[in-house]
């Protein structure tokens, strides 16, 4: 069979294409862009990507995966449409060919999703599980994005954005898990969703359909996931609490990050940025402790854990700062990444350089929070042409606004003051990095 898949460039539909090469089939992929490390890791793969959307491209083709990139509109979308071809999404080809038979371990939440699923992966690799799965970031080491084997699971970062122009519902609704993790519940997308409610409502449909022997795991603290616990669940509900230590399992921190579970401590290694990071390490504990992994052997298979890409990532030394890449864009993101550079090291100064390019900051609906978490950083440059964004910090002395990336240089040539370097956006900012290494 040849597959042609329509946004073959991000995270999900090149790993989706990925596994339908790895089942067998012939898969070709459009977009309007492809860049490393995707456009390396498809060619690897021998999977041809055509920049632009064009007709001729789907011709002869037995089925079309639609991204949720692609609207109506679009040439090829009418041309579809027009002569009846055989289409579908990419959680529906997964769910269909891949998942059917599988014991899924879904990831879910505004934030968290793909650090805490790299780390389900990496303990169940190192405890010789070897599970298949698909990861919505690109973990640092020998892990890669996605994998088929023949293990009974599949761990997969479950997404509450939409599937596609022609299916409005949650990408989640289609992975149907066995365990589910949700890690919090934010107001995000705003282009997708109108408000909180809508998003709670979304979670509430996945939860429904969770298995009555499956598991339910869940963030104590987060108000809206008590919300959400209030529409009903029917299975079991495991707790992770970051705050009272009233959970099954409980983040502490003193000297040093601890886990208590069942009124019994463990030391946590170092290696991990910010109580953000812990708090997912806990959630991973919890999921692979459902797979009778010992707590002990998660802990010293943590060890070895080397992160995600733009995930806190460590960049390196540049102009005699440290610098390190994230790809934080709710203001709950910013703060917890901030905060966690802050904390590692409390006695250096910060600069956050932040491009708001997310749906949500461009339709405003952060806006009300945005300012109080960039302000965690010492000094703040936020690099955009918005006039409200412009407006908003005005009077704000600890935040400065340029227009172009390429001002960067000469704002660092005239601030010389900074230890450590943080970049924000949900952008490729290989750019950015090139500017600030420009003396």
């Amino acid at each position: 069979m040849k597959i042609h898949i329509l946004g073959i460039s991000g995270t999900f539909m090149s790993g989706i294409a990925i596994l339908a090469k790895q089942k067998g089939f012939e898969v070709s992929g459009s977009d309007l862009r492809c860049y490393d490390p995707i456009k390396s890791v498809l060619e690897k793969q021998g999977i041809p990507v055509n920049i632009g959307y064009r007709i001729k491209d789907i011709k002869n083709k037995d089925l079309i995966i639609i991204g949720n990139v692609m609207s109506r509109g679009n040439c090829v979308i009418e041309y579809i449409l027009n002569n009846n071809i055989n289409y579908t999404s990419g959680p529906k080809w997964l769910n269909e060919n891949i998942l059917i038979n599988k014991k899924v371990i879904a990831i879910s939440g505004t934030h968290g999703k793909t650090t805490t699923t790299s780390m389900v992966v990496h303990i169940m690799k190192k405890n010789k599980l070897n599970p298949s799965y698909l990861i919505g970031g690109d973990p640092i080491g020998n892990m890669k994005t996605v994998a088929l084997t023949n293990s009974k699971y599949f761990v997969i970062e479950a997404d509450e954005y939409d599937t596609a122009f022609f299916d409005k519902r949650s990408k989640f609704m289609h992975y149907k898990p066995h365990l589910l993790m949700i890690n919090n519940i934010e107001y995000d997308h705003a282009d997708i969703f109108n408000n909180i409610d809508d998003i709670i409502k979304s979670f509430h449909h996945l939860v429904r359909i969770i298995p009555s022997k499956g598991c339910v795991l869940i963030n104590k603290n987060d108000v809206n996931i008590k919300k959400l616990l209030k529409f009903g669940c029917w299975s079991n509900i495991i707790t992770i609490d970051s705050k009272r230590n009233s959970g099954d399992f409980n983040l502490i921190q003193n000297d040093k990050y601890q886990l208590m579970h069942n009124n019994k401590k463990y030391s946590l290694s170092d290696n991990l940025i910010g109580k953000h990071n812990y708090t997912n390490a806990i959630s991973s504990f919890a999921i692979c402790k459902q797979l009778n992994i010992p707590l002990k052997k998660q802990i010293e298979s943590l060890k070895s854990f080397k992160g995600v890409k733009k995930r806190s990532e460590y960049i390196g030394k540049i102009r005699g700062m440290k610098l390190y890449d994230d790809f934080a864009h709710h203001p709950t993101a910013i703060k917890a990444s901030i905060s966690a550079i802050k904390d590692k090291f409390s006695n250096e100064k910060l600069l956050t350089i932040f491009i708001p390019n997310s749906n949500s900051m461009a339709l405003g609906s952060h806006n009300a929070n945005l300012m109080s978490s960039l302000n965690k950083s010492n000094r703040t440059l936020i690099i955009t042409k918005s006039s409200k964004l412009q407006a908003l910090v005005k009077n704000n002395i600890k935040i400065n606004v340029i227009e172009s990336k390429s001002q960067i240089s000469d704002y660092l040539n005239r601030n010389k003051t900074f230890d450590n370097v943080l970049i924000l956006s949900n952008k490729n900012t290989e750019d950015v990095i090139g500017y600030i290494k420009n003396e």
